[in-house]
């Protein structure tokens, strides 16, 4: 690090061998997401570690804290601090996920990064397992390069078909009517909401493969309060989310679990 000054994560990375380069424009989201955790204590696990590049990076950004890694292969990563750590597996083996928090961050992750498989249900395996259990509350959980979902190349990934989401103009009119009739009160009100429920709540058409599956499941978990709104979504027991927000980005997506309750 430079005397007296706080190095870009940019200037970090270059020093080593990792795609999360400049040049693959999703630095500049983590730090502006985690530049006001680097001086404070911050235990970190990514999923998917390639030749440990990365992990040296998050290892000089943050002050302090271990810096964990899984991936398939093992690897070994030079380094003199003695706060890296890496395991060979399986991303959704959660008996060595379990492992790995007791013996590096007992009392749970600041960071999770999931760059590993980029598949739909082993990112979702790792996450309902991770982010539940052995990430700390008001941490953050960034899945990255979620769009492989588009991709016909990909293992579990499929072209987005930009079907019309536009119903019949029968359709459109008694939709139409319901709804305003629908704001009304009483008898009135009572008949166009039965006029819009006779044409059916409009279904927008949807890219449920892969790892855009899952996100959208996540974007379910955030609409919690409403699905489970009584008398309104109707999907009982009524509960919060689990998650505080999210932020997506064009290669991110970075769930952030909510505080500790006071």
């Amino acid at each position: 690090m430079k005397t007296g000054v706080m190095e870009r994560l940019a200037e970090i990375a270059a020093r080593y061998d990792t795609d999360k380069s400049a040049s693959h424009g999703y630095l500049g989201d983590f730090e502006e997401v985690l530049g006001d955790r680097r001086t404070k204590p911050t235990a970190v696990l990514e999923l998917g570690v390639f030749h440990g590049g990365s992990m040296q990076m998050w290892r000089d950004y943050f002050a302090s804290g271990p810096v964990v890694g899984l991936d398939l292969n093992q690897i070994e990563v030079p380094d003199t601090s003695g706060r890296i750590r890496t395991y060979a597996g399986s991303q959704d083996d959660a008996v060595l996920l379990d492992r790995i928090r007791a013996e590096c961050a007992p009392d749970g992750f600041d960071l999770i990064i999931d760059d590993c498989s980029h598949i739909g249900r082993l990112t979702k395996a790792s996450f309902w397992h991770l982010y539940p259990r052995h990430l700390r509350p008001g941490g953050i959980y960034v899945i990255e390069d979620w769009g492989t979902g588009y991709w016909d190349t990909w293992s579990d990934g499929h072209h987005f078909d930009p079907a019309s989401d536009g119903p019949g103009l029968g359709r459109r009119a008694g939709r139409r009517i319901g709804s305003r009739l629908g704001r009304r009160p009483s008898l009135v009100g009572r008949l166009g909401r039965r006029i819009w429920r006779s044409f059916g709540p409009q279904h927008l058409p949807s890219h449920d493969y892969g790892m855009v599956g899952f996100i959208k499941q996540l974007v379910d978990e955030c609409g919690m309060p409403d699905i489970t709104a009584p008398g309104r979504g109707g999907l009982s027991p009524a509960r919060p989310s689990t998650i505080q927000k999210m932020r997506l980005t064009t290669g991110h997506v970075f769930v952030f679990k909510p505080p500790a309750a006071d």
